[in-house]
C-alpha cells in the first residue's frame, strides 16, 4: 500500500529529475565560438553598439531562417578554415584575418577595409 513517504520521495525524484535535465541544457546558439572569436578579433568592432555581431555576421538573416546559407563573407571564412564546424579559437581567427585580404560585396573594398570603417564584413544575402 501506497503511503504519504513513499509518494513524497517520489515526488521529489521526479523533481530532482527534472531539475537537472533542464539545468543541464546548455546554450542553444550553434557555433558560439565563431561568434567569440570575431568579437576578440576585432574588439574595436564589437564595442559599437550600433553594430550587432551574431550569427548574421556570416549567414544570411533575411532568407535563411535555418542559417544554413551563408552570406558572401560566410563562404569565404568557410573555404579558408575547410572544416565543419572548427572548434580550435586559433584557427578561426587564422582564418579570419586571412579573408580580411578577400574581395568583398563592396567595389573597391575587401573584408578588412569594410571592418576597418566599422562595418560587418558579410552582406545580407544569401551567397550559396
Amino acid at each position: 500500500m501506497l503511503n504519504f513517504k513513499t509518494i513524497g520521495r517520489t515526488l521529489t525524484a521526479g523533481a530532482l529529475l527534472l531539475a537537472m535535465g533542464v539545468l543541464s541544457c546548455g546554450q542553444a546558439e550553434a557555433r558560439p565560438k565563431f561568434v567569440g572569436v570575431f568579437k576578440k578579433t576585432y574588439p574595436e568592432l564589437a564595442k559599437n553598439k550600433e553594430i550587432k555581431i551574431n550569427c548574421a555576421t556570416c549567414h544570411n538573416p533575411k532568407e535563411n531562417k535555418k542559417k544554413k546559407h551563408r552570406n558572401n563573407y560566410g563562404v569565404a571564412l568557410k573555404k579558408v578554415l575547410g572544416v565543419k564546424n572548427e572548434k580550435d579559437k586559433e584557427k578561426i581567427a587564422a582564418a579570419l584575418k586571412k579573408i580580411e585580404a578577400e574581395k568583398s560585396h563592396v567595389e573597391g573594398k575587401n573584408y578588412g577595409d569594410l571592418i576597418a570603417d566599422g562595418k560587418l564584413p558579410g552582406d545580407d544575402k544569401a551567397a550559396d
